[in-house]
């Protein structure tokens, strides 16, 4: 997902007055997480991945290979895990429902993406807009908004929704543009123009501060929950693990950092590439998502639920550190 306190209140985050000084402020260090295996459905497994999991922490989503490396989506419901059966390609996001979404890729040597939901176990191809010969899905929401883009022939891509009866309805801007994820309120969070914005309901988008002041500088924006996008910013050979609160700067999580997930308290999951660290970001206070001893980067986190649970893997098990 250290450098910066992001306590402001019970979220967790700064006011805008208070961010730029946060910034330079290192958060102090409590107890670990406690990292548990997750249960593994019937069979025998090459590998199980958590893909994503829903904020009430209910679902988890997993792509799974079983020793004849034949793929399969694994779904947990309250901890119970069920075989899905064959993916029909990428697995995307789960929300509350258990609902998900995902990319199937074509086999003509383009790669070109549709897009589709998983609904009532049932899967539904999500239309395009009349000029796109593409669709991706990134996200869906508790309400089942998917935000994601389209290609047009061209190869220029814009930020779309689709709405639950899959409706689908182009966001506003100029440029190039992709939708990365939804709140539960329907703000999408993206990129246009080579910049991060944010879409809130009906509105234009509206672009998001940056850290460094450079130029030159690149955006890679990881989520969205109660209004707290989370993201890292590319500057020059660095990477920056940002999150930014309603109307504030920015503020540093750390340097030679990604950000992996943010929830609804604030809390902000976050990874220290060189370090070889994964971390929450709980109330001003780094907590550590232990993995174990190892020189390599063995560990990846994948969601982080309202609850403050992180899901995610360590070398091929799927897991989850509880830090609540």
């Amino acid at each position: 997902m250290a450098l910066a306190s992001v306590v402001a209140g019970a979220t967790g985050l700064p006011s805008a007055a208070s961010a730029a000084e946060g910034a330079a402020t290192a958060a102090d260090v409590g107890p670990p997480c406690v990292r548990e295996n997750l249960a593994l459905p019937a069979g025998s497994w090459q590998r199980i991945n958590v893909v994503h999991a829903d904020p009430s922490g209910r679902f988890q989503l997993a792509y799974g290979t079983d020793t004849s490396w034949r793929g399969h989506v694994v779904r947990w419901d309250n901890g119970v895990p069920t075989n899905l059966g064959t993916p029909p390609g990428s697995l995307e996001e789960i929300n509350a429902q258990g609902d998900f979404v995902g990319n199937s890729y074509s086999e003509d040597g383009l790669y070109r993406s549709t897009a589709w939901r998983y609904s009532a176990g049932q899967v539904t191809t999500l239309p395009g807009l009349p000029d796109s010969v593409q669709t991706i899905a990134s996200a869906i929401a508790g309400d089942g908004t998917v935000a994601g883009w389209v290609r047009s022939a061209d190869g220029r891509p814009t930020a779309v929704t689709w709405s639950p009866d899959n409706t689908v309805r182009a966001l506003p801007g100029a440029g190039d543009s992709r939708a990365i994820d939804v709140d539960a309120d329907g703000t999408v969070i993206g990129h246009l123009a080579g910049k991060p914005v944010r879409w809130a309901p009906d509105a234009q988008p509206e672009q998001l501060p940056g850290y460094a002041g450079d130029p030159d500088a690149y955006w890679e924006l990881a989520g969205i929950s109660a209004g707290v996008v989370a993201g890292q910013e590319h500057s020059g050979n660095s990477s920056l693990a940002l999150a930014w609160a309603p109307g504030a700067a920015p503020t540093l999580l750390a340097e030679g950092a990604v950000t992996h997930a943010v929830n609804a308290r604030g809390s902000v999951a976050y990874g220290q590439t060189y370090e070889n660290k994964q971390w929450l970001r709980q109330n001003g206070v780094d907590r550590a998502l232990p993995f174990g001893s190892s020189p390599y980067p063995i560990a990846e986190v994948a969601a982080l639920t309202d609850d403050d649970i992180a899901y995610g893997n360590v070398s091929s098990t799927p897991v989850r550190w509880v830090c609540a």
